[in-house]
């Protein structure tokens, strides 16, 4: 029986593996790649994606690309309240109407508007008028803060009825009626007369 022997010097003989060498065939062994590294690439790709996501929403759903003539759905008058949200004109929640979009510093058209700011990349006025329908009640209209609701006349909780709805921006428009407050916008040319609750 016949052992190898290390050649002079320490070498081994060819063909067998050193203890701390490459093994047979000389080729090294290559470093195993992490599965997890994609995600170096992906994390930023869908944190892009979803804030351009919400932002798009935002801008559809939102008053980003509202015009004059949109309609809107505001719960509350005030900076610490939802930003409002754009509705279908006859639906029951689309409660006040674009008038007029005006920038930031601006000043709405002469008349009785409610007014939201927008600010940010671009800041913005809406100047809006009351959605509504001549005949129709409201519920909110006295606060200075709560969006209007559209209630039933028979209901106790109504402050405001829309005696008459005229084409001009002219409160005497409203003489001859029931009306106990005149509210009168130059763009659209509009005045709503409103009996109010005592």
């Amino acid at each position: 029986m016949t052992t190898s022997q290390p050649a002079p010097g320490g070498q081994m003989p060819v063909g067998q593996p050193d203890a701390f060498g490459p093994p047979p065939g000389g080729q090294p062994v290559a470093p195993k790649r992490s599965k997890l590294g994609w995600l170096r690439f992906a994390i930023p790709v869908l944190v892009v994606a979803i804030g351009g996501g919400l932002f798009l929403f935002n801008y559809f759903t939102g008053t980003g690309n509202a015009q004059a003539g949109d309609c809107l759905s505001v719960t509350e008058f005030s900076r610490t309240a939802d930003e409002p949200k754009k509705a279908d004109c006859g639906a029951p929640e689309a409660n006040v109407k674009i008038a007029a979009r005006v920038g930031g510093d601006e000043s709405c058209p002469e008349g009785d508007y409610d007014t939201i700011s927008m600010s940010g990349r671009i800041s913005y006025k809406l100047c809006l008028i009351v959605n509504a329908k001549q005949g129709d009640c409201l519920k909110g209209y006295n606060s200075s803060t709560a969006g209007y609701q559209k209630v039933s006349c028979t209901d106790p909780a109504k402050d405001a009825e829309l005696v008459k709805i005229a084409p001009a921006a002219d409160k005497m428009s409203c003489e001859g009626t029931e009306a106990t407050r005149a509210a009168v916008y130059s763009t659209p040319p509009t005045t709503i007369c409103i009996k109010t609750a005592a």
